[in-house]
C-alpha cells in the first residue's frame, strides 16, 4: 500500500472497527450501492488486495474493548465490496479469529461469493459468523440485487453459521412475511444472534430505481414495525428517528440518547449564566427538544443533512458545511454542543474537516458529546 492508502486503512480500522481488505468491485449491482455516486468516498483511495503482513499490521489499531471485529468491506474505505472476493479471505478469517479469540469475527456479505465447499471450514471456527445481507428472496430480489445467486443463498441459509441476517422492507408486508417465514423455517431466529429488518433509505445521489422502492419502504415503515412487534417479536428493526413507535426494536439508540442527555445535564449544571446551543440531526431533534424544553438557557437546533439529502437523518453523516450553512448566531460566551458521531478517531468530519477549523469559525466554546 502507498502511504495514502495505509493512512486510510488505519483510519477505517480505528474509527469503525472494520479491517478493509480490498476495493474490488463486487459486480452484484445492488441498486442501493453508493460506491460510484457518493461524493464523500472520492476522497479515499482504493485499496489493493491487502497482504497477510498488512492484516497483522492492522491488528494493532483494533479497539481492544469492542465485542465485534468485521473483516472485509469498510464504511468509508473500500466500501460496498464483498470480502469473499479476496483470494486469501478464508485464511484471513482463520488468522483474525485466532488473534482475537474473545471477539466475534464477522464478514458482511450478500453471500454471492461464499463457496459452498468452505462452509464446513468456516463452521469449525468457533468465534466466527457471517452477517448475511439477504435483502429479500421474493420476486423483487432481482430488481434490487440483479445477480441474485438464489441457489447459493438458500444453501447458506440452511448450512452456514450466520451471526446476523438482514432483510430490507420493500414496502410490502406480504413480501416481508414470506421472507421472515423462510428465515424462520431454518430456525435462524434461534441460531443467529440477530435478524434485522431495515428501512430502505435514499439520498439525492441515489438511482431513481432505488428511490421509488425507498419511498414505499419509508411510507409504510411504521406499519411494518407494528407488524413485527405483534408477529415476530424476536426480530430487530432499524430506528430512523427516536419516536415511541420505534421502541422495542433496537433500543440501543434510545439508551444512548438517554445517557447522552444525562451527561449533558450534568456537564451544564454550573453553566446557568451561559447560552447553550445543542446541535442535533433530524433523527434526535424532537427527542432532545422535549428533554431540554424547560431549560431557558438551552436552545436545541435542527441541522439537516444537506450533503446527502433524501431520507438521511443520522448524526454520523453531519459535517461542518451543514452546520455552517444552518447555524449562524452564537457569541463568544456561548457553548455549542456537537454530536460525537460526527467525528472520526482523528477528529475529522466525514469530509475530512478538522474540528479545530470549526472552533476558529465560531469563537464560542465547543464541546463534542
Amino acid at each position: 500500500m502507498t502511504e495514502e492508502q495505509l493512512k486510510a486503512y488505519i483510519l477505517e480500522i480505528s474509527t469503525f472497527g472494520n479491517i478493509p481488505i480490498s476495493s474490488k468491485n463486487c459486480g452484484i449491482g445492488c441498486i442501493y450501492c453508493k460506491v460510484h455516486t457518493d461524493p464523500v468516498l472520492k476522497r479515499f483511495p482504493s485499496l489493493p488486495d491487502i497482504t497477510e503482513e498488512d492484516l497483522y499490521y492492522g491488528f494493532q489499531f483494533v479497539d481492544k474493548e469492542s465485542e465485534y471485529l468485521r473483516l472485509g468491506a469498510g464504511v468509508l474505505v473500500a466500501p460496498k465490496t464483498d470480502p469473499y472476493l479476496h483470494p486469501d479471505i478464508y485464511k484471513f478469517i482463520e488468522i483474525t479469529a485466532k488473534q482475537f479469540p474473545k471477539k466475534k469475527i464477522t464478514t458482511v456479505s450478500t453471500g454471492s461469493y461464499i463457496e459452498e465447499r468452505k462452509i464446513d471450514f468456516l463452521k469449525s471456527i468457533p468465534n466466527f459468523g457471517i452477517d448475511l445481507s439477504l435483502v429479500t428472496m421474493q420476486v423483487e430480489r432481482e430488481t434490487i440485487v440483479p445477480r441474485a445467486t438464489r441457489a447459493r443463498i438458500m444453501y447458506l441459509l440452511k448450512n452456514a453459521t450466520l451471526n446476523k441476517v438482514t432483510l430490507m422492507f420493500t414496502g410490502d408486508l406480504d413480501t416481508l412475511k414470506k421472507d421472515l417465514d423462510l428465515v424462520y423455517s431454518f430456525d435462524l431466529h434461534k441460531k443467529a444472534k440477530e435478524i434485522l429488518v431495515r428501512r430502505i433509505e435514499y439520498t439525492k445521489y441515489s438511482d431513481d430505481s432505488l428511490n421509488s422502492t425507498a419511498l414505499r419502504s419509508i411510507q409504510n415503515y411504521e406499519t411494518c414495525v407494528s407488524f413485527l412487534k405483534i408477529n415476530y417479536p424476536e426480530v430487530i428493526f432499524t430506528v430512523p428517528d427516536l419516536k415511541d413507535v420505534f421502541r422495542g426494536g433496537n433500543n440501543e439508540y434510545f439508551l444512548q440518547a438517554e445517557e447522552r442527555i444525562k451527561f449533558v445535564k450534568v456537564r451544564i449544571r454550573n453553566e446557568s449564566n451561559r447560552l447553550i446551543h445543542i446541535l442535533c440531526s433530524s433523527s434526535v431533534y424532537d427527542y432532545f427538544s422535549i428533554q431540554f424544553k424547560s431549560n431557558s438557557n438551552i436552545k436545541v437546533h435542527l441541522i439537516k443533512n444537506q450533503l446527502y439529502g433524501g431520507s438521511v437523518t443520522v448524526a454520523g453523516l453531519l459535517n461542518h458545511n451543514d452546520i455552517l450553512n444552518q447555524f449562524k448566531n452564537c457569541s463568544e460566551n456561548d457553548i455549542v454542543i456537537l454530536p460525537k458521531e460526527m467525528y472520526n478517531s482523528e477528529l475529522q468530519d466525514i469530509l475530512g474537516n478538522q474540528f479545530s477549523t470549526l472552533q476558529k469559525k465560531y469563537k464560542a466554546e465547543i464541546w463534542i458529546m
